[in-house]
């Protein structure tokens, strides 16, 4: 018949590849809605990271592609959302369209086959592969707000006692007993860091429309100045305000001579552009004891920043968008470090703060400045929070984040203990 009973297997939600989906980003949805719970939030990631995996494991083979699409829109449909800020708006469908694409092909090749032999290996793996050199699809860093660990080898555990419980040809009683064991072997007896006491890291609410603004530079200026003096009033020893705050050559400008002076009394710690003949660079200024020095951006975002095609092709992209090129944007080779008055810190930029390079033989706090204007509302900047607190966790550092449009605040490398400022 051609009316079927709402009763028929068709209709059973286990057949739909969006059932799946939606259990797979329940700790990221999960996390946007209870980000100010940590406890509750602990408890519900600890049961839905696991879930997540689970879906991935039991999705059958020609769901995948599907699946993926889901996925990839879900976790990243924000990226077009930037698209309202050029010439060319209408764009942002197609931008997420072929965003979701690319993850439809991206699982349809992770979850090849049904057997858990080859998705517990493929999804262990699966954070190290980038489309685009675009990392931020990490699936271990669902668990950065559990009470698992979140190093590789916890990470594998998790697959595995899945895998057992996923497979029907073990004994029921068996699989249970030994996925019960791996559970335990991943869990972390949660802590709390003892808060960081005399850093301010700033919250600011420019809207992206006016953050490039002319008629508002002024304005903006001065308030960024007004937040410097609040935070001496309040004996902070560090203030640090978003990127890019500064929306002006920093070097080339007078504010440099006020900026030091004020350092005598406060460390600062700014984002703004650095420019050097043609080229500009997305850098973070540190102005401490009367003296200032600067870290430009290493790892730029692909897409925003950088076109990771061939040259021929990238620089057509570049014209394209962003018109002739008066300026080219420029990066660093290395990441830099350094020890002010109050702590040794390495300044990271928004993008490559979530990258794992930044982590690998660096002090033990970064500083993290972000421009969210771009993508809010969305759940960006808590996917953003999320993958912070799983390199906090997993490379025990504390994060400290400043940013425009999104709360700013400092991740401890334990479960407990973030510091948040609205």
């Amino acid at each position: 018949m051609f009316f079927l009973s709402l009763k028929h297997p068709l209709f059973s939600p286990l057949k739909l590849p969006i059932f799946w989906a939606v259990l797979f980003l329940a700790p990221l949805y999960v996390g946007v809605a209870l980000s100010g719970a940590p406890k509750t939030l602990a408890v519900l990631e600890s049961i839905l990271a696991p879930l997540s995996l689970w879906a991935c494991l039991r999705l059958r083979v020609e769901q995948r592609f599907v699946f993926g699409l889901f996925v990839g829109f879900g976790m990243f449909y924000w990226t077009a959302l930037s698209f309202r800020y050029n010439a060319y708006p209408f764009l942002m469908p197609l931008i997420a369209l072929l965003v979701a694409c690319c993850y439809g092909g991206f699982f349809y090749l992770l979850l090849f086959k049904q057997s858990v032999l080859f998705r517990v290996p493929a999804l262990w793996l699966s954070s190290a592969i980038h489309p685009f050199g675009f990392d931020w699809f990490i699936p271990d860093a669902f668990f950065a707000y559990s009470f698992f660990k979140v190093d590789k080898l916890s990470f594998f555990l998790i697959l595995c006692a899945l895998a057992l419980l996923a497979d029907r040809r073990l004994s029921p009683l068996y699989a249970r007993i030994v996925a019960g064991v791996l559970f335990v072997c991943a869990l972390q007896i949660p802590k709390s860091s003892v808060p960081l006491e005399g850093i301010e890291p700033i919250s600011t609410q420019i809207n992206q429309s006016d953050k490039w603004s002319s008629a508002e530079l002024k304005s903006n200026i001065d308030a960024n100045f007004a937040l410097i003096h609040q935070a001496v009033k309040k004996h902070q020893k560090i203030v640090i305000l978003p990127e890019t705050a500064f929306p002006i050559a920093l070097n080339k400008s007078l504010l440099i001579p006020p900026l030091l002076q004020l350092s005598e009394q406060i460390t600062i710690i700014t984002g703004a552009l650095y420019e050097e003949g043609k080229t500009i660079y997305n850098s973070t200024y540190i102005f401490d004891k009367g003296q200032y020095h600067y870290a430009h951006k290493v790892i730029l975002a692909p897409f925003g920043e950088s076109m990771p095609f061939p040259d021929f092709l990238a620089n057509a992209l570049d014209r394209f968008f962003f018109g002739a090129e008066v300026f080219k944007l420029g990066h660093a080779t290395h990441f830099s470090d350094f020890k002010t008055t109050a702590l040794p810190l390495r300044p990271l930029v928004c993008y490559e703060g979530t990258s794992a390079k930044a982590y690998k033989n660096s002090p033990p706090y970064l500083v993290v400045v972000s421009n969210n204007a771009w993508f809010v509302p969305s759940i960006e900047p808590f996917l953003q929070r999320m993958l912070l607190k799983y390199y906090a966790r997993r490379f025990n550092k504390t994060i400290v984040h400043s940013a425009n449009k999104s709360p700013a605040y400092i991740l401890s490398p334990t479960l407990f203990g973030d510091q948040i400022f609205k």
